[in-house]
């Protein structure tokens, strides 16, 4: 149960294979752990198939972009095997305090959210507490605090902080335009306003896809790091497999 993608860039279920994307009830969800986070994935992506793809022309038309679309009968057959899968996950109710949608220029990531905190009975939480950070915010964290670059990596790295140096200060970082190899040497997120109080309590970040990590990373040095909760984690697709 994969997925196909027209010549128009029109997304659909194909049920005859699973490329691109398992879009299953019987094979899904999947859970793994990352960096002492516990990951759970609605769907699952697959690089080791017959798409010259990795799936994202499914969250491309779920969220409207580069081109790509749905119709709604394709979205309400995919989004009512998504409620299915987290039905699967196990999750009691009110086993979470709080639901953390990413935060994200596309509605679909908050849609996910919603649907998860309508499932294990928790509230939405606000983002608002933390940002992506600007290249201004990004290159004076790297300069304090410079990570340890693997020598095969050092050239990515290098030219990264080239490009966001000739942009203005004030421009956003987007994980999404960074190479996947370098991804997590960079801290996306950073902590601003009145932070709510999450000594103690239990969040389940909601994510769309999950690529490198570096977002959930980011966002549980906030949550957890700074503010003391537990951690768990959602995304609507995995990572490759």
């Amino acid at each position: 149960m994969g997925i196909s993608v027209s010549a128009k860039k029109i997304v659909s279920i194909n049920d005859s294979h699973e490329e691109g994307v398992d879009t299953s009830t019987h094979g899904n969800p999947t859970k793994r752990v990352f960096k002492g986070i516990d990951l759970h994935h609605v769907f699952s992506r697959s690089g080791k198939t017959g798409r010259p793809d990795d799936g994202n022309p499914l969250i491309h038309a779920l969220k409207e972009r580069n081109g790509f679309s749905i119709t709604p009968f394709w979205k309400g057959r995919i989004m009512s095997r998504a409620e299915q899968n987290i039905d699967k996950m196990g999750f009691a109710s009110d086993c979470f305090d709080y639901c953390l949608p990413i935060p994200s220029s596309s509605p679909f990531c908050h849609e996910v959210a919603q649907m998860v905190a309508d499932k294990l009975g928790s509230p939405l939480l606000d983002p608002d507490f933390f940002r992506k950070k600007t290249t201004s915010e990004m290159l004076r964290g790297l300069r304090a605090s410079p990570p340890k670059v693997r020598k095969g990596a050092r050239s990515a790295y290098t030219t990264q902080l080239h490009s966001w140096q000739t942009l203005p200060a004030d421009t956003i970082c987007e994980a999404k335009r960074v190479d996947t190899t370098i991804r997590l040497y960079f801290d996306f997120f950073i902590a601003q306003g009145v932070q709510p109080n999450l000594q103690d309590k239990k969040i389940v970040i909601v994510d769309d896809i999950f690529s490198s990590g570096s977002s959930v990373l980011s966002v549980r040095n906030i949550v957890q790091n700074q503010l003391g909760a537990e951690v768990s984690y959602i995304s609507f697709l995995s990572g490759l497999r």
